[in-house]
C-alpha cells in the first residue's frame, strides 16, 4: 500500500488541473495533483537584462499545518496551497480581507510552518492512522517545498525525493516519485513551483524494508516505455518510528533523463508489477536540496 500524498503546485498565466489515478499509484489514500494558477507577472516584457544560467533554484521550505484533515475542494484538490486571481477570482478562495476583497494575483493560502511538533500526533504508528488497505492516513504537517524553474529543460523527467532522517536513522522516505516529463520549462516569466505532501513518520506498524513511511513501488517496473506517471521507485530503507528530539528533512529535486531498460518477460523481473515491464535509469541534468530540522516534542 502507498501512501504517498504529494501535491504539486505551479504558478503560470494559464490554468490546468490534472488529478493522477492510475490504480497502482492511487491505491488507498494515495493522491497526486497539479495546478496551475496565474503568475505575478504574467504580462511578457523585453528582456534587455541577462537570465540567469539554466538551473532550478530553490526559494523556501518548511513543514507546515495541513489541510489534509479538512473537507476537499469540490475538485477533490487540498484546501490550500490556493493562489489568488485578481482577474478570474480563483473558486477556491476568492476573497480575502475586511472589507471582503477579491483574492489578488500574488497572494497564497498555506499552512503557517513551525519548528516543534507533537511527537504523539507525527507518529504514524500510534496516532490512529491505518495500513493494511484502509485508507486512513492521519498526518500531522506537511512538507512543502518552493523552487523557481528556469531550466528550459522540457524533454526530461521531473523527480522529487523525500526523506527525514534522526541521525543515521530513517522515519519517512518517499522514494524516487516521476512525475513525467517536466512542465515547468520556459515560463515567462519563469515558473515557481511548489510541493507539498500531508506527512507522518514511522512504521504504521509494518516491519521489514519498504515499511511503513518508507515507499515501497508503485506502478514500477512500468508496463510501458515510457511508464505511466506518477510512479514511485522505492529506496529500499527501513523506516522506524520517531523519537522525541531533531529530525531532519532533505528533499531533493531533479530534472534528469530517463532511460528505459529492455522489455522484461519474467514475474521475477518485474515484481511486484507484473510482465512485461521497464525498468528505468535516470542522468541528472539539473538538482536542488532543500535541508531543515524540526523537533518532535
Amino acid at each position: 500500500m502507498t501512501k504517498s500524498r504529494f501535491l504539486l503546485v505551479c504558478s503560470v498565466a494559464m490554468f490546468a488541473f490534472l488529478a493522477c489515478t492510475q490504480p497502482a499509484v492511487a491505491q488507498s489514500a494515495a493522491r497526486f495533483h497539479v495546478k496551475a494558477v496565474p503568475s505575478k507577472h504574467a504580462e511578457v516584457r523585453e528582456n534587455v537584462n541577462p537570465a540567469p544560467p539554466d538551473d532550478l533554484y530553490a526559494l523556501e521550505a518548511a513543514f507546515t499545518a495541513t489541510s489534509f484533515l479538512f473537507p476537499a475542494n469540490s475538485d477533490t484538490t487540498f484546501i490550500w496551497p490556493c493562489f489568488g486571481d485578481t482577474s478570474t477570482p480563483n473558486p477556491d478562495c476568492m476573497t480575502i480581507g475586511d472589507p471582503s476583497q477579491t483574492f489578488p494575483t500574488g497572494g497564497v493560502a498555506v499552512g503557517a510552518p513551525a519548528y516543534v511538533w507533537s511527537l504523539a500526533d507525527c507518529d504514524g504508528t500510534t496516532n490512529g492512522s491505518s495500513v493494511g488497505g484502509s485508507p486512513t492516513y492521519i498526518p500531522c504537517g506537511e512538507t512543502e517545498t518552493w523552487y523557481e524553474d528556469d531550466s528550459n529543460d522540457s524533454t526530461d523527467d521531473l523527480l522529487y525525493i523525500v526523506e527525514v532522517e534522526q541521525g543515521t536513522k530513517v522515519i519517512y522516505d518517499s522514494g524516487t516519485i516521476d512525475f513525467g516529463t517536466n512542465p515547468f520549462a520556459g515560463g515567462t516569466p519563469p515558473f515557481d513551483v511548489v510541493f507539498s505532501g500531508p506527512t507522518n513518520f514511522g512504521t504504521l506498524g509494518v516491519a521489514g524494508e519498504n515499511n511503513g513511511n518508507c515507499e515501497p513501488d508503485a506502478g514500477y517496473p512500468t508496463a510501458t516505455d515510457p511508464g505511466a506517471t506518477p510512479f514511485i521507485i522505492q529506496a529500499n530503507k527501513t523506516c522506524v518510528d520517531p523519537a522525541p528530539g531533531l529530525a531532519t528533512i532533505t528533499v531533493t529535486t531533479e530534472l534528469a533523463t530517463p532511460k528505459y531498460s529492455t522489455k522484461k518477460t519474467t514475474v521475477a523481473a518485474c515484481k511486484p508489477a507484473a510482465p512485461p515491464c521497464y525498468t528505468v535509469t535516470y542522468t541528472k541534468k539539473y538538482s536542488i536540496s532543500q535541508k531543515w530540522n524540526i523537533w518532535l516534542q
